[in-house]
C-alpha cells in the first residue's frame, strides 16, 4: 500500500493564520502511526508569489518524507524554483516526477505567467510523454496539476480552469497505468471522471469557496474562512486509487464524546 497526502492552496501571505493551519496539518501527518510515503502540495502555495511568502512556506512545509510542490496561479515560478527547489530562478514550466516503489506521480505545471487560468505548454506535454515512455509497464501513474480540467460548478474557478484539456484527457484515457488526476485551485473537495479515471480536487488548507448555488448575486464570492483545514489522503493498492478527505481540527482532537448537554458551536451561535 502506498499512502500519499495531498495539501492544496495554502496561500502563505506573511500572516500567521495560514501558516498555523499548514503547520497543524503537517503536525497531524508527522504524528500518524502510519505516516504517508510522500506529501504533495498542489499549487497556490503563496498568496501573491513574493519571495518572502515562499520563505514562510519553506519554514512550515517541513517533513521527513518526500515532499513535492507544484505552482498555482498565485505563485511565481522563479521564486518557487529558487526558494523551494534550490534551483536557479527561471520562468520555464516546473514539471517534476515523484517516483515511489510501484508508483510514479507526474507533477505538471499548468500555470500561465501573469494569468489566472491554466494551460499545459507543448514542452510540458513532451515532458509527460517522455516520462510515461520511461515508466515501467507495471508501475501505476498519477497526474497532478493545479487547475481542474473540467467545470466544477464554481463561479470563481470555472472561468479560470485548465484550458484545452482534451489533449491531456486523451493521454490519460489511452494509458491504463494512469489511475487518476489530482488537482487543487477550487478551495473545495470534488470528484468526477476525466479520461474515464477519477479526477480528485483537493480542498484548500486556507479557506473554502462554495458552489454556484451559494452565490446570491453575480460577482459574489462565497468564501468561508470558518472551516478547519482539510487534506486528502490517497491510497494506491492493487491498481486502485482510493481517496479520503481528512479535516484537521485547529483546536485539537476530541477522542471522547462530549456529554449530550454540552452546547455545540451551532447551538451557542443560535441561542
Amino acid at each position: 500500500m502506498i499512502l500519499l497526502a495531498q495539501l492544496s492552496d495554502t496561500h502563505f501571505d506573511l500572516h500567521t493564520r495560514n501558516a498555523e493551519r499548514v503547520e497543524r496539518v503537517m503536525g497531524f501527518l508527522a504524528d500518524l502511526p502510519r505516516r504517508p510515503d510522500a506529501i504533495l502540495v498542489t499549487g497556490d502555495i503563496t498568496d501573491s508569489g513574493k519571495a518572502e511568502e515562499f520563505e514562510q512556506a519553506r519554514a512550515s512545509l517541513v517533513a521527513d518524507v518526500p515532499l513535492r510542490v507544484l505552482p498555482g496561479n498565485h505563485d511565481d515560478r522563479a521564486n518557487l524554483r529558487e526558494i523551494l527547489l534550490d534551483e536557479p530562478p527561471s520562468d520555464a514550466p516546473i514539471n517534476q516526477a515523484l517516483r515511489l516503489d510501484g508508483l510514479t506521480v507526474a507533477l505538471l505545471d499548468s500555470t500561465v505567467p501573469g494569468a489566472s487560468h491554466g494551460e499545459l505548454a507543448d514542452a510540458t506535454y513532451a515532458w509527460l510523454t517522455a516520462l510515461l515512455d520511461e515508466t515501467p509497464s507495471d508501475t501505476a501513474v498519477l497526474i497532478a496539476l493545479h487547475h481542474p480540467p473540467l467545470p466544477m460548478y464554481s463561479t470563481v474557478v470555472d472561468p479560470i480552469r485548465l484550458a484545452d484539456p482534451d489533449r491531456l484527457e486523451r493521454i490519460i484515457a489511452a494509458d491504463p497505468r494512469v489511475l487518476g488526476t489530482l488537482t487543487g485551485h477550487m478551495h473545495a473537495m470534488a470528484t468526477t471522471l476525466f479520461g474515464t479515471r477519477p479526477l480528485i480536487v483537493a480542498p484548500s488548507v486556507a479557506s473554502l469557496i462554495g458552489g454556484a448555488w451559494e452565490v446570491p448575486a453575480p460577482g459574489h464570492v462565497p468564501i468561508d474562512y470558518a472551516p478547519d483545514p482539510s487534506l486528502v489522503l490517497h491510497i494506491v493498492e492493487d491498481g486502485r486509487l482510493t481517496s479520503i478527505v481528512r479535516t484537521v481540527p485547529m483546536g485539537g482532537r476530541i477522542a471522547v464524546m462530549p456529554p449530550s448537554d454540552t452546547p455545540t458551536a451551532w447551538s451557542r451561535s443560535t441561542s
